[in-house]
């Protein structure tokens, strides 16, 4: 599907405008489109919210000049061998970005799905069902480096996608290992697509984009920022149906990855290492705190992604068919976890287990595709059953 230029060239404005998240940006464009969401904003005529976001960009620039740094910005993307990709092209990975509205139908604020992505490689066909995000610390020990190698190897080999920020240590221990499995991998930057940093990955960062791709939704040019890494682990979690966190301290900002998955309503997985670690405490306080399934080696990751496969899960209804109860096309696992929750009163993952006779491992893999459907809610380690119309 070919995309009209001037949808491509707001979309590249609204990126160079904006700071992702650009929550209101988003929400303005989903009302107006992206063409006169572009316009009005360089006119200085849309929403306040929207010209509070963008003023410090526009400043200073008339609306022929920022039409200007949109072309340029779409010349340097396709001299660095890049191009852009929005939701008005069918290479777009909707399925990923999807988690992003059920996150704000309940309530979450401060995130949104990027307004365009520059691309360098191949596509993202096939996320986030296919793809299992690794992250870790970048000052990772053997023991990390090891175990992501030997994860990212054991994902490729059943066919899957290795996701993964560029990154030093764990993150480049898991790109190496799928590139020499000959497997795919994606890379996501936390600057800008015509970069590649670290400077010491570039080798690295090129031979991804040669089996899989590299990604960003910061304009070229843009300099990596520790916020921007922060905001970048939204789309690491969300191109992903697993997040495997690898090694993470105590401040680790792979925590703040595994938790954009979990509000995405993906699954999360981390590794337990020796309890005398500072590299694992981060991995071992999301399993104290059930917020992530243990892993031991990747079949334990493959197990868990064919178990989140669509297929049979929750298929189309016949026309005519009866709608009125919440868990009409969910399969067995599922709905009998489901019944086991309460509306009124939360269950941790145990009292879910002997309610429900599902074995503990299997309830911890089922709650967040129910929590994905809009079923569930989880406040800390309890899990409550979403009142909807058809389930009062």
């Amino acid at each position: 599907m070919t995309v009209d230029e001037r949808v491509l060239r707001a979309r590249a404005g609204l990126l160079r405008l904006t700071e992702p998240p650009a929550v209101p940006m988003a929400a303005f464009v989903g009302e107006v489109g992206p063409v006169a969401a572009f316009e009005a904003a360089i006119a200085g005529t849309a929403p306040g919210r929207v010209m509070g976001a963008v003023a410090a960009r526009c400043v200073g620039r008339s609306p022929e000049m920022l039409r200007g740094l949109a072309s340029v910005d779409l010349e340097c993307a396709a001299a660095a061998g890049a191009r852009l990709i929005c939701p008005e092209v069918a290479e777009w990975p909707t399925g990923a970005f999807s988690g992003f509205g059920v996150a704000d139908a309940r309530g979450v604020v401060g995130s949104a799905a990027p307004l365009g992505l520059y691309v360098r490689g191949g596509d993202l066909e096939g996320l986030p069902r296919t793809g299992v995000t690794v992250v870790g610390a970048r000052a990772c020990t053997a023991y990390g480096q090891r175990v992501a190698a030997d994860l990212a190897v054991g994902v490729v080999d059943a066919g899957l996608v290795v996701v993964s920020g560029g990154a030093f240590g764990v993150d480049a221990a898991a790109h190496r290992a799928a590139l020499s499995a000959g497997g795919r991998t994606i890379a996501v930057l936390a600057c800008g697509i015509d970069r590649c940093y670290p400077v010491a990955n570039t080798v690295l960062l090129q031979g991804v984009a040669e089996s899989g791709c590299v990604v960003s939704e910061y304009p070229p040019g843009t300099t990596p920022a520790r916020h921007r890494f922060l905001v970048r682990n939204r789309l690491l979690a969300a191109l992903g149906s697993v997040t495997v966190v690898v090694e993470a301290g105590r401040r680790s900002g792979s925590l703040s990855t595994a938790g954009a998955a979990a509000l995405l309503g993906r699954v999360v997985m981390a590794v337990p290492g020796p309890v005398s670690s500072a590299m694992s405490v981060g991995c071992h306080v999301l399993l104290r705190d059930r917020f992530a399934l243990v892993v031991t080696d990747a079949a334990d990751v493959v197990q868990v992604v064919r178990g989140l496969e669509p297929v049979g899960l929750f298929p189309e209804p016949e026309v005519g068919a009866d709608l009125s109860r919440p868990t009409d096309g969910l399969d067995e696992v599922h709905t009998r976890v489901y019944e086991a929750l309460a509306a009124r009163s939360g269950r941790s993952v145990e009292e879910l287990s002997m309610e429900s006779g599902i074995e503990g491992r299997r309830v911890m893999e089922t709650l967040p595709v129910l929590q994905l459907s809009g079923l569930v809610r989880r406040e800390g380690p309890l899990w409550f059953r979403v009142r909807t119309a058809r389930s009062r």
